[in-house]
């Protein structure tokens, strides 16, 4: 398997604006000099529908169906289909019968109409339009659906719901102040958002579905289009990038891209897109699958509705990529002081007004999306912007993106708070401390551990998106070859970052080395306790200041590019995060208990692949997933 290289990030030319190319790559002229901000209007309402199916005659049908619709200015914007069951088709495993698309949305509040693709493995399994009579009492519902094939009925049934508006959602449903996950690893840098303000549920099983959001996004690399099987573009899974959400101040943030439709078609695109042409939305995925370049997104999403706040586009400001192994790191935003800085897979930089929208300041991009390149994406501290580009890392004002210092490059940064000091951890072959005020280096140490591979010492994925940082402990993992292991063993580490940042000491090394499947693990801190688990050997609980084991479950075992990330003390492990399958385990953190079985969230699922997972959001006892077209919230409070 192609491994990301800290050799190779560090190869890459980086100028002090832009992410460079050995050959400068080709810019379009036509490319706008700032995006397009969109901010909707008019009143937004949710209903939540049960269509009893209690009637159906089919064998093994679905009893009844939920569905969540969402309206704007009282016409239809968004709707979710939960578990991807239709009443008319036979519940079959959800392996066969994959995806449940909204395609198209009209009428009314009181006559809607669904246009819905159904996909499987092997292609469309069948398009039919869900037709909605409501009956409105206050805020219930009553009516009846008809799900049509073509123009003929396939069933029929009664339907009862209820629907609610912004307002009376926002008593229920906003996000608490203080209440945030700013970044990538939440809320400074272990993998861990606030404390919830009131207890949570204790098995997945029972999250409420609270809302799909209204924008529409494409699908992670996990089950994304490929050149292999670029065919399954026009099946929902066109790639928009796996970029993560992050909230703040009760919006959420969400970075992702659309492939601009600029394509130059040759006789096989055409063929394949031949195969599409009966369903309009399939046909142009399909198209847009061959575009050179893509459109940057940004969206602010309501935290209690979903709806969308303001979308910013910026038409072809990056280049178009669509695969299913991306072995890369992937640009996920940052916020702090109202402002929200965004990095896309072209290495372009963007700040905007958190509230608005308004594009505050850009500088890079533009350039073509390079294979397996990618960032962490932008730190803030204080208000410095800290961005490391391979070669170069730049401390920019956060108000105004002027260059305040230089610094070496590495593979990424963390934000640290050493006796209140703010600190910078830039990572790579050296663990260097940087004050971000003035870029000066404080501090390093060697990051241990590495094998021989050709003659160059690797050291491994551990300096990547895998590394975590809490109070003043650095934690990763080393990696050591063994003949009859092919990724390697891993070993747990802890540097301790003492004297106001001043010096890295070794903490303690873990007693176990076991095998990692394709080279890595995921971490949470939480409880005072390292949490982490292997491909062989199990899930472990590891005591944060002295790295002895608390517990081992050896039958908890990792797989590709898992992810733990917690909030008070619950533990929320995706142990696979690469093949576009959503699992989530719920573990209680004081006793390193599992609660409950593994859970399958009903929305179109979608991963990452390699390297970096796509970060699952805790906020004020809500779960925000992305999953294959958009973002799904989940109620975890009790």
């Amino acid at each position: 398997m192609t491994r990301i290289t800290l050799a190779a990030v560090l190869s890459l030319a980086i100028s002090s604006s832009a992410f460079a190319q050995a050959k400068k790559p080709e810019i379009p002229a036509d490319i706008p000099e700032k995006p397009t901000l969109t901010v909707p209007t008019g009143t937004y309402q949710i209903a939540w529908l049960t269509l009893d199916n209690a009637a159906s005659k089919v064998k093994n049908a679905v009893p009844n169906l939920r569905l969540f619709l969402a309206l704007r200015d009282g016409k239809p914007t968004q709707a979710w289909v939960l578990g991807n069951r239709l009443p008319s088709l036979e519940a079959v495993d959800r392996n066969t019968l994959n995806d449940v698309l909204v395609d198209n949305l009209a009428g009314t509040s009181t006559n809607a109409s669904i246009l819905l693709r159904i996909t499987g493995r092997g292609g469309i399994v069948a398009i039919r339009t869900l037709k909605l009579e409501l009956t409105h009492n206050a805020d219930q519902l009553t009516g009846t659906w008809t799900l049509l094939d073509a123009d003929k009925p396939a069933a029929t049934g009664p339907l009862t719901g209820t629907i609610k508006s912004e307002t009376e959602l926002a008593k229920t449903d906003s996000i608490a102040k203080g209440q945030d996950w700013p970044s990538f690893y939440g809320t400074v840098s272990a993998h861990r958002g606030a404390d919830p303000l009131k207890p949570m549920i204790d098995v997945l099983a029972q999250a409420k579905p609270l809302w799909r959001s209204e924008v529409k996004m494409f699908t992670g690399w996990g089950n994304g289009a490929d050149s292999r099987y670029r065919g399954v573009a026009g099946l929902g899974r066109l790639c928009g990038g796996s970029s993560s959400p992050i909230a703040a101040d009760g919006i959420i943030y969400q970075y992702h891209y659309i492939p601009s439709g600029d394509g130059e078609l040759d006789d096989a695109a055409k063929e394949v897109i031949a195969k599409f042409a009966d369903h309009a939305p399939a046909k142009d995925e399909m198209t847009r699958y061959y575009s050179k370049r893509a459109d940057v997104v940004v969206n602010a999403i309501d935290g209690a509705t979903g709806k969308t706040l303001w979308q910013s586009t910026w038409p072809r400001k990056q280049g178009n990529y669509q695969t299913h192994k991306w072995r890369g790191l992937n640009h996920t935003p940052s916020i702090a002081n109202g402002t929200l800085v965004v990095s896309d897979y072209s290495w372009g930089l963007h700040a905007f007004n958190a509230k608005t929208g308004e594009l505050k300041w850009t500088r890079g991009g533009n350039g073509p999306v390079v294979s397996n390149q990618g960032s962490i994406g932008p730190v803030i501290s204080g208000d410095t912007v800290v961005w490391v580009t391979g070669q170069k890392t730049f401390g920019l004002d956060l108000a105004t993106g002027k260059e305040r210092w230089t610094a070496p490059g590495g593979t990424g940064a963390r934000r640290m708070v050493i006796d209140n000091n703010e600190r910078i951890l830039l990572t790579g072959e050296k663990l260097t401390i940087l004050d971000p005020a003035n870029g000066a280096a404080l501090a390093s140490a060697d990051y241990p551990g590495g094998f021989d591979n050709k003659g160059r010492k690797e050291l491994g994925r551990g300096l990547y998106a895998n590394l975590l940082t809490d109070g003043p402990y650095i934690i990763s993992f080393e990696t050591n070859r063994l003949p009859d292991v092919k990724d390697g063993v891993g070993t747990v580490f802890a540097f301790k970052v003492t004297d106001g940042g001043k010096k890295i000491e070794p903490a303690w090394r873990h007693d176990a080395a076991l095998p990692m499947e394709d080279g890595h693990i995921g971490f949470t801190i939480a409880s005072n306790k390292v949490f982490t688990a292997f491909q062989k050997g199990g899930a472990f609980a590891i005591d944060l200041h002295t790295g002895k084991t608390f517990k081992n479950i050896p039958e908890m075992t990792a797989h590709s590019n898992p992810i733990f990330v917690s909030v008070g003390n619950r533990i929320f492990w995706q142990p696979e995060c690469q093949h576009g399958d959503q699992k989530i385990q719920l573990i209680d953190a004081d006793t390193f208990t599992p609660l409950g079985a593994n859970w399958d969230p009903p929305h179109n699922d979608t991963t990452a692949y390699g390297e970096m997972p796509i970060a699952n959001v805790i906020v004020d006892g809500r779960l925000i997933l992305r999953a294959m077209d958009g973002l799904h919230a989940y109620d975890l409070r009790k």
